[in-house]
């Protein structure tokens, strides 16, 4: 049982190098060069896998982005498939992570609290 998690997170690992090598180097399309892969979680039939991404700076919605990524599954599938020995490539879903923008947010407002709370002393 443990043997199968661990080719599970090897192979979560693999894809996630895959297409953040193919998103650096090779995606013609200017608007994904600023989207960091931060995880990929797979389903224990390996069928599909959730591609949690962080965007760094960009104009665009983050619907408008998902849906480019999704667009563009079809070449990370491919790419996938050359570099691993598998035999059904997983699904990919792509899903823009705003996790940094929401701690960000915890942050201000801690540091409001603090401040206020030193005022009122």
């Amino acid at each position: 049982m443990a043997n199968e998690y661990s080719v599970t997170n090897r192979l979560e690992k693999k894809i996630q190098r895959i297409i953040s090598h193919n998103l650096i180097h090779n995606i013609k399309d200017k608007r994904l060069k600023n989207i960091s892969i931060d995880d990929v979680k797979l389903t224990k039939d390996l069928s599909s896998a959730k591609v949690f991404c962080s965007v760094i700076t960009t104009d665009l919605p983050k619907k408008k982005l998902e849906s480019l990524l999704a667009k563009a599954s079809g070449f990370f599938k491919k790419e996938i498939g050359k570099a691993l020995e598998i035999k059904k490539i997983p699904t990919l879903i792509f899903i823009i992570d705003n996790h940094e923008e929401y701690a960000n947010r915890i942050n201000l407002l801690i540091e409001q609290t603090i401040k206020k709370d030193n005022e009122e002393k």
